[in-house]
């Protein structure tokens, strides 16, 4: 494991931190160029993605200290404790808020966002395995099982590594997406199958993760995954009937939204 990765002066650098904020450019790039392919201004992905990570940081914090209330030393700031589901409702909100500022069609920015979504998660999971921050699993005696003894939250035990998982999930969902892009171009249906995926892959994991259960056999995530299923499965049957080719932009780049495309 490796926390920490150094420090300059009384700055530490935090392998999860880089990691995350990694993601957030790397979605950025991805969102640059599928705004460019749509006809609009791809700047604004560094509008989006500064919303989406302050907005996703503060929901995956406040879920996070919702699920440990009363626990010592939480604040709001920690290192550690991001919650997935409640980074993607307050990082949905602040872009909502985005797009209407620049008055933007929220189902094309949806759309949009969904696949950079899929690739930031996928590298800020590295910075949880490299932290060994507690996302971990259970006990296993797989050959690819793992000690987490010098993590932020420590074990000895041979655990699932279960944030290389969500790594590789979230890799294949990113692929899917991208490659999805000109076929599922109805507002919202993008994203929609981005729910369903994400929340198939965070269901499934979580029967290997060290994560209480709180009725029926399932944990809290995995129900709010059921709920991202069906929202997404809704989404998806929505736009299955208006999906058709991409629109192809030629000229210069369009700095405002398509106003015959509904939202």
């Amino acid at each position: 494991m490796l926390p920490d990765l150094g420090s300059v002066g009384p700055f530490t650098f935090h392998s999860f931190g880089l990691l995350v904020a990694a993601g957030i450019v790397v979605a950025a790039m991805f969102l640059a160029i599928d705004l460019r392919q749509r006809g609009f201004e791809p700047t604004w992905a560094i509008e989006v993605a500064f919303a989406a990570g302050v907005g996703g940081f503060v929901g995956a914090r406040i879920y996070y200290l919702i699920e440990h209330w009363g626990e010592p030393g939480l604040g709001l700031l920690s290192a550690t404790g991001i919650v997935w589901y409640g980074g993607v409702a307050g990082g949905f909100l602040a872009v909502a808020l985005w797009s209407a500022w620049r008055r933007l069609p929220l189902g094309t920015v949806a759309n949009v966002v969904a696949a950079p979504l899929a690739i930031g998660y996928a590298i800020g999971r590295i910075g949880c395995q490299l932290a060994g921050d507690g996302d971990y699993g259970d006990v296993t005696s797989l050959p690819w099982g793992m000690a987490y003894p010098d993590g932020t939250v420590p074990t000895t035990d041979i655990v699932h590594p279960t944030p290389v998982y969500e790594t590789l999930a979230s890799l294949a969902i990113f692929f899917i997406l991208w490659r999805m892009r000109g076929r599922l171009t109805s507002p919202w249906a993008l994203f929609g199958l981005y729910l369903v995926l994400a929340g198939i892959e965070r269901f499934l994991v979580e029967f290997v993760r060290a994560t209480p259960v709180v009725a029926g056999g399932l944990t809290a995530a995995q129900f709010i995954s059921i709920a991202a299923i069906g929202i997404g499965t809704a989404l998806l049957w929505r736009g299955g009937n208006r999906s058709g080719p991409a629109r192809q932009v030629t000229g210069a780049t369009s700095t405002s939204p398509d106003p015959t495309t509904p939202a």
